[in-house]
């Protein structure tokens, strides 16, 4: 009998820790089992996930967010492209976990009074990010913010 309640409570543990575990990380169920995409937009409620303006010009721009993103942990510089009047850097960031890759493209476009900051994040695999992609574009911008204060 006693091998059956430890039975049932190893099972509940495998069902609760996950499940626990689970709420902690997602931030909004109907968009973080649904969607595998985030993106900054002048609207959105949390700031990190807002375009940013800096001054400047855009090379020394794209040195500054080069830099921010050397400096977070799992983020590799893939390429970094001028074209015309913007540049894009793609980056990726492989998870710890099970080791699947996002894209985060950068955007620095001319505008008047500097150069605006906006990012992608984009899952490789799945239909639902858990809320990755937003973390992701958060985790960068507050880094872009320290480079450029700094």
């Amino acid at each position: 009998m006693i091998s059956l309640y430890v039975v049932l409570g190893i099972l509940a543990v495998l069902i609760v820790v996950p499940l626990v575990a689970l709420s902690l990380i997602v931030d909004d169920w109907s968009r973080d089992l649904t969607t595998n995409h985030a993106e900054t937009t002048r609207s959105h409620p949390n700031e990190m996930l807002r375009p940013l303006t800096v001054s400047g010009d855009r090379p020394s721009v794209a040195v500054d967010v080069s830099e921010a993103i050397e400096r977070l942990k799992n983020w590799k510089i893939e390429s970094i492209t001028p074209e015309g009047k913007r540049t894009i850097i793609h980056a990726t960031r492989t998870t710890k976990l099970f080791k699947f890759t996002d894209d985060i493209r950068v955007y620095l476009n001319d505008v008047e009074g500097g150069i605006q900051i906006t990012a992608t994040s984009q899952s490789r695999v799945g239909k639902g990010d858990l809320g990755q992609n937003p973390r992701n574009i958060a985790e960068l911008m507050s880094k872009v913010r320290e480079q450029v204060e700094s």
